[in-house]
């Protein structure tokens, strides 16, 4: 037998039920009949650009914080219940909505609608001021029987009228959700100049004519795959948590001697700093050095800002243009190849002596220069590397049409490997003992 107190608990949910379901059926009926005058306006005559400032509150959840927000100097900043920047992508959503929200309908906004369409209290509360000073009140209540529009009351009016359920989706979410969660505000193609500093070592890099050059213990190419792809993290990387909103205690979370600090400089002299430190559940403190704020970071982003000057710096052997090189002359046990361009496409070998006069593979001399990438390079080489070199089992200059040579040395095979430098770098690379065969005189005579 159902009880006195939970019968008219049932019947008030059925009535409640019933209500929403007749209120939407007219509403539809009026549809059918003849458009509300006020059908296809706009709620607000307002521009994006015009919203200052804007206060969020969930009246019907005393867990949620009042939020409010600021636009300074064209950024928009959470000012309560804590001061941060905010996520610029969702405030300029909510602002966009607003200023192109249309209304479908409008209903009379009595008691018991207000309370059926979920305006008594609203969901959410929205105050918002514009650049001349006027002030402006939204109150989004439940979503229509459609689901694509949301009761609301504009200003405080009697009426109560449907507007895109997106003013809800953007509108109803935590703090958590609308403060900014970037790990650092840098753009990968505007920073020309970076340091890292990690448990491997320190590395300083610049950006000179779309190519990175690197300095520790000597100038260095970087590699610009490795190099723009530690930036693009950088730049997209996301808080996974808030550890801290305050850095009182940076010891704590290994930040007052951090493992890793990566400092960038943009082409307006604006420099960003992360700092990490310590590890805890597969995850990392660190902390924008700009922004109280300490939080996580996830291990992948850790593990860019963990690589060595070995990860980043150019491994190709030699860097060269094959069109403006007119002169090649080749050294080996085999003897000396020797050959000359005559034309843009054309080259003649000038020795040896049997092949003079025949038009060389010279594609076969340029490919594996070019393309060669060492599996490891030792930028200070010891003496037993540089004694590998004393007699080179290949050697190559080529010359280009001001007069330029480069010159690239090959050891011969030691343990599967060999070792290589170029006149352009004390630096020595090691390579697999491929390149010896992709370099012999065989593969550059002609074949017919």
């Amino acid at each position: 037998m159902i009880r006195k107190s939970t019968l008219v608990v049932l019947l008030a949910a059925i009535a409640l039920g019933a209500a929403v379901y007749y209120f939407d059926w007219r509403r539809s009926q009026k549809e059918n009949e003849k458009p509300s005058a006020d059908a296809d306006k706009l709620a607000y005559s307002i521009q994006p650009q015009d919203v200052n400032s804007l206060t969020i509150a969930h009246p019907g959840n005393s867990a949620e914080p009042v939020q409010h927000f600021e636009k300074r100097d064209g950024i928009w900043q959470v000012t309560q219940p804590i001061e941060t920047r905010a996520d610029q992508f969702s405030l300029e959503g909510i602002v966009n909505s607003l200023s192109s929200a249309r209304i479908a309908q409008t209903e009379p906004g009595t008691p018991d609608r207000l309370k059926v369409f979920g305006l008594a209290p609203p969901a959410v509360s929205i105050e918002f001021q514009i650049q001349n000073g006027a002030k402006h009140t939204l109150a989004l209540g439940n979503k229509d029987f459609t689901g694509i529009s949301v009761y609301a009351v504009i200003d405080a009016a009697k009426d109560v009228v449907l507007l895109p359920e997106s003013l809800l989706v953007s509108t109803n979410k935590s703090l958590q959700d609308l403060r900014d969660k970037n790990v650092l505000h840098i753009v990968n193609g505007e920073v020309v100049s970076f340091d890292l500093k990690n448990p491997s070592g320190q590395v300083s890099a610049t950006k000179e004519k779309d190519e990175w050059n690197f300095k520790k213990h000597a100038e260095f190419r970087g590699d610009q795959g490795n190099v723009d792809a530690l930036l693009s993290a950088l730049s997209s990387a996301k808080m996974n948590g808030i550890a801290s909103e305050t850095p009182d205690n940076l010891a704590k979370y290994g930040l007052a001697n951090p493992a890793v600090t990566f400092s960038a400089v943009d082409g307006k002299g604006k420099s960003s700093t992360l700092i990490v430190g310590k590890k805890e559940d597969g995850q990392y403190f660190a902390r924008d050095t700009s922004r109280p704020t300490i939080f996580r970071i996830d291990e992948d982003l850790y593990r860019k800002l963990a690589q060595n000057s070995g990860d980043l710096r150019d491994k190709k052997l030699a860097h060269f243009d094959p069109a403006v090189i007119n002169h090649v002359e080749i050294h080996n046990s085999s003897g000396t190849f020797v050959c000359t361009r005559k034309s843009e496409r054309d080259w003649t070998i000038d020795e040896p002596a049997d092949q003079k006069g025949k038009s060389p593979e010279i594609s076969k001399v340029f490919l594996p220069l070019e393309q060669a990438v060492a599996e490891q390079v030792f930028d200070q080489p010891s003496p037993d590397l540089r004694a590998k070199l004393a007699k080179p089992a290949f050697e190559a200059t080529l010359t280009d049409k001001s007069g330029k040579k480069l010159t690239v040395q090959i050891s011969g095979e030691s343990g599967g490997f060999v070792y290589a430098k170029t006149s352009d770098s004390p630096a020595i690379y090691k390579f697999n003992k491929q390149i010896l065969t992709d370099l012999s005189f065989s593969n550059m005579y002609p074949t017919s």
